[in-house]
């Protein structure tokens, strides 16, 4: 039988602040469970319980069992009152109980006997610790967005959670949760997947006024959940109710309140970033309506949103003899969004719901080339994202004990870049004296691609109540298609070497480099799951939460046939919390997870497609035409270094690519932690993480270790091995089990390959207040403690910018693994973060957003100086100058502080309409931290490794915190 706290307590914290909740995976229901007993604390049976949603009408009843105990499970979350009676007592009401995304408000009703009056409870109940829950993480709602400064993006929501920061900018906005890498997440919309499932960085982007709650999950999942090693970010929708309503608002960002960021002058006295003619507006506009089609039954909400974001910027300065050019920037994203959600109440007990939306994009993006001052005509292209996405999910309560719910979607997403230039090649030139890459040509985009991403989803998820037994099981299936057609502008890319160090005032090109690079093909992936959850109560005080998950993925080639299968990948999850003094006003507890990822697509497109991938290099022998910088190329002259062969565009067989002996990639996590209520209005936690990626897939280049182990084992060397011909997908650190060029198959011990195993751990200490929402302010308060080490930031790379999932340069060679053990890139040690509002007066509101983190760990890169194969790659080894630099070992960025302000203003129009007018004004204070800095220390020539020179631009900044920015709003509803 449940316990729970019998004092008052308010219900907003539930949706408000960073409440624990059950861990559903993307399940957008809640639940109301609880005990009806007499006021003395007796169990009271038979107390018949019925629910109504005051937004929808939806109602239910049920009856109290032997216990005490009921439940209504899979609620729309909403307000709901509740009414418990029994003959021979008095009825006891409450008017308004808030259910949220995936939670369970969990209550006693206490009835008085007859002879008393009858008693109204008003929120009563609720407590603002969950004692049958060992997930954590942050739920914000609507209520939250409207009170707090808060970038209207997910990664801006998911960033309030604790133990979450911003990864890299090289990979866009998105953030890095627990210490794993930033594709490494999930993101659910009404339950449809909508991760990017190429590369795992980022998602698809509804319009954002369609959010309505958000759920941050940062570890403890159930074992419903799957395919993330790193955090969900669980999303629900606006939907409709019996109220018709109607409104519009416009949001913009002007350039001219924006600040820029500062720039960066090289040691050569080059402006290598130059934020200075940085021109940025945005606006969206959202036109919306909701309501009733049939009253109580067919509810609708629709949504359209115009939106423009034209963004101006300058490249580097480049001395190129007498001239200074640079790349002149713009990019146009003018396209609108669209949203829609369709919720029918069949009856009572069945309910079917239909969510779409679009994010479609065309990008126009302008390219021109400045030669002092000068712009010529410039270059277009244009990059398609986005796409059309809908899900439909079907809930039934068979029976009061048993209930199923069954969804089906679609996620779509666009990968075409094009431009009316794409006959003409990629020029790019290359100046020895500061490594700097100079945009030459006519081309548009430098690659041309055209594809496309789907994924197929369907899911089966069934509730069984059993005694004290909550038991969730299911099964859960993707089907995911990508189409990748790739090659580079006019199916070369030509870099000119120059050399503008022997005469600086007469530049002399004197060699060239062609690239052929040719990609494409259909490549599917399965991933398959099945999975039973319980939640126990074992005793008056103590709730154990066990389930078991198995999944299995697999990866297809270029040609549909399977290249990869990882079948069977059994994950415990194990929880218990224990309510300490058994009121309901504390909780210890503590989880066990593993956690299974799967190989991204992206490992399908460049390892097991048809992919060409060769450098020749000639001596430069003046151009073939001037007019769009095309250079003579002569196919059977001598060349001036050996031709590289990456990939020679057949479609590999499985066995030559793929470690026979390969294990899936997975990460352990553990927590324990300890929260409890200060008040009726504040609560406390304290929360300790560690997690560990236990298993690494990634392509290792063989050659030298495979060499070795012939010459060992048969007296003979690998004549096909030249340092970068088998590159292998695999564990790195174990032995590895492949089929050679002459058909045998040969399993290679770890010592020889000479790779080390890949290592991420992570540790947290997580202090957390929260003071609920009470009609007139709110606080949320963390501090966290956290240490990110090891040699493997995981599925992709912060160090070079490399989104390449499951392939990045960092295992591709033994020498580029020296030094690498360190602290890791999302590596923050100390945050700090708090958020709350106050409400002035009934019209007028206040609200702050305020964050500071330590600084980013900082290394040097320069060439490998015994490791020939290493030095290929470049500056990408763990050395400077020769000398070994291990991973993070020259310490930090500056720590960032960000405050972010918010004044909203309500203006009643009549009687039916209401203006909202806001500001919100970020980084107020205008602070300009460098959150990144350059890492090349070598700098990169044709000479190669060992000339000494040092990259010009070695230690400054390369990126820096948001500068002050406002954005104005007025919104307008009926």
């Amino acid at each position: 039988m449940f316990k729970f706290k019998k004092s008052a307590a308010a219900l907003a914290v539930t949706a408000c602040l960073g409440v624990s909740l059950p861990a559903l995976a993307n399940n957008t229901n809640g639940a109301i469970t609880g005990n009806s007993v007499t006021t003395s604390g007796n169990v009271l049976t038979g107390v018949t319980v019925s629910i109504e949603n005051l937004d929808t009408g939806l109602s239910r009843t049920v009856v109290s069992n032997d216990d005490g105990a009921f439940r209504f499970p899979l609620l729309p979350p909403g307000p709901y009152k509740i009414v418990a009676e029994k003959d021979g007592f008095t009825t006891t009401v409450e008017e308004s109980v808030r259910v949220g995304i995936s939670g369970k408000v969990n209550l006693n009703l206490a009835l008085n006997d007859a002879s008393m009056e009858r008693i109204e409870v008003s929120g009563s109940a609720i407590s603002l610790v969950d004692i049958t829950s060992n997930s954590t993480g942050i739920v914000v709602d609507s209520v939250t967005l409207e009170k707090v400064p808060v970038p209207r993006d997910l990664t801006s929501v998911a960033l309030l959670a604790p133990g979450t920061t911003k990864g890299d900018s090289n990979f866009g906005n998105v953030p890095s949760i627990g210490g794993a890498s930033a594709a490494e997440n999930a993101y659910y919309v009404n339950g449809l997947n909508l991760t990017n499932f190429r590369t795992g960085v980022g998602s698809s982007n509804p319009p954002f006024e369609m959010f309505d709650t958000f759920e941050v999950k940062t570890g403890g999942y159930s074992a419903e959940y799957g395919r993330v090693t790193g955090g969900v970010i669980n999303a629900k929708t606006k939907s409709g109710t019996n109220d018709f309503k109607w409104g519009v608002n416009v949001f913009i960002e002007p350039d001219g309140l924006r600040e820029d960021k500062p720039n960066a002058v090289n040691a050569l006295g080059q402006t290598n970033i130059d934020n200075s003619g940085d021109e940025n507006t945005a606006w969206d506009v959202n036109l919306w309506a909701s309501g009733a089609i049939v009253e109580d039954t067919l509810f609708f909400y629709v949504l359209y949103n115009p939106r423009s974001d034209v963004f101006d910027y300058l490249g580097r300065e480049n001395q190129v003899g007498d001239d200074l050019v640079r790349s002149v920037f713009k990019d146009e994203d003018e396209d609108a969004f669209w949203g829609a959600k369709i919720d029918w109440y069949i009856n009572e007990n069945n309910i079917l719901e239909v969510t779409g939306f679009s994010d479609k994009s065309d990008e126009l993006n302008y390219t021109y080339t400045s030669t002092n001052g000068v712009l010529d005509e410039g270059v277009y292209g244009t990059t398609q994202t986005g796409g059309d996405n809908y899900s439909i999910k079907y809930t039934s309560i068979l029976t009061d004990d048993f209930s199923i719910s069954a969804m089906y979607g679609i996620n779509e997403a666009n990968r075409t870049t094009s431009s009316p230039l794409d006959a003409n090649p990629a020029i790019y030139r290359r100046f020895d004296s500061t490594g700097a890459f100079v945009r030459g040509g006519n081309f548009g985009n430098f690659n041309i691609d055209v594809g496309s991403d789907e994924r197929e989803v369907f899911r089966i998820d069934a509730d069984w109540y059993i005694g004290d037994h909550e038991i969730r099981f299911g099964v859960d299936s993707e089907t995911l298609t990508a189409t990748a057609n790739t090659t580079n502008s006019g199916g070369n890319y030509y870099l000119i070497y120059v050399d503008d160090v022997t005469d600086p005032a007469n530049p002399t090109p004197y060699e060239v480099r062609r690239r052929t690079y040719i990609a494409g093909g259909d490549f599917e992936s399965k991933n398959f799951a099945y999975y039973i959850q319980d939640q126990w109560q074992a005793t008056d005080k103590l709730v154990i939460n066990a389930g078991l998950r198995n999944d299995s993925f697999e990866n297809f080639n270029g040609a549909g046939e399977s290249f990869i299968e990882l079948s069977n990948q059994w994950a415990l999850r194990l929880g218990a919390v224990y309510d300490v003094n058994g009121d309901g006003d504390s909780k210890a507890y503590f989880s066990y997870g593993r956690y299974y990822l799967p190989i991204a697509a992206n490992t399908n497109i460049r390892l097991s497609g048809a992919e060409t991938y060769i450098h020749d290099f000639r001596a430069f022998e003046g151009f073939a035409d001037a007019s769009i910088d095309l250079p003579n190329f002569n196919d059977s002259g001598t060349a001036t270094s050996p031709q590289q062969v990456f990939s020679d565009g057949d479609v590999p067989t499985t066995a030559a690519i793929v470690d026979q002996s390969i294990d899936p990639m997975y990460s352990d996590e553990y927590i324990a932690g300890y929260q409890f209520q200060l008040s009726d209005d504040w609560s406390m936690a304290v929360q300790g993480t560690y997690r560990e990626l236990a298993t690494t897939i990634e392509d290792v280049a063989i050659d030298y270790g495979f060499n070795q182990y012939l010459e060992r084992e048969f007296g003979r060397s690998c004549e096909e091995c030249s340092g970068f011909h088998y590159y292998i997908l695999t564990n790195p650190g174990t032995d590895l089990t492949f089929q050679a060029d002459d058909g045998e198959t040969y399993t290679i011990p770890a010592d020889d390959l000479n790779y080390p195993e890949s290592i991420r751990k992570y540790a947290s200490v997580d202090v957390t207040f929260e003071r609920a929402w009470d009609g007139v302010w709110m606080l949320n308060a963390a501090y966290t403690w956290s240490h990110s080490w090891g040699n493997n930031e995981g599925y992709i790379r912060s160090d070079n910018g490399q989104d390449d999932a499951g392939l990045t340069t960092l295992f591709d060679q033994p020498g580029l693994l020296d030094g690498a053990n360190g602290n890791l890139p999302n590596d923050r040690r100390h945050a700090i973060k708090l958020f709350g509002s106050y409400q002035v007066t009934e019209e007028l509101n206040l609200g702050i957003n305020a964050k500071w983190q330590s600084g980013r760990p900082k290394n040097a890169f320069g060439y490998h100086p015994t490791d020939v194969f290493a030095q290929a790659y470049g500056s990408e080894s763990f050395f400077a100058d020769g000398e070994l630099v291990p991973r993070g070992s020259l310490g930090t960025t500056s720590s960032v502080l960000e405050i972010d302000v918010t004044a909203s203003y309500n203006v009643p129009i009549g009687e039916d309409y209401d203006l909202t007018l806001r500001a919100d004004i970020f980084n107020i204070l205008n602070s300009d931290t460098a959150t990144e800095v350059a890492e090349i220390y070598d700098q990169e020539t044709s000479a190669g490794a060992g000339t000494g020179l040092v990259s010009p631009e070695f230690g400054l900044p390369s990126n820096w915190q948001t500068p002050r920015f406002v954005r104005l709003s007025a919104s307008l509803r009926f």
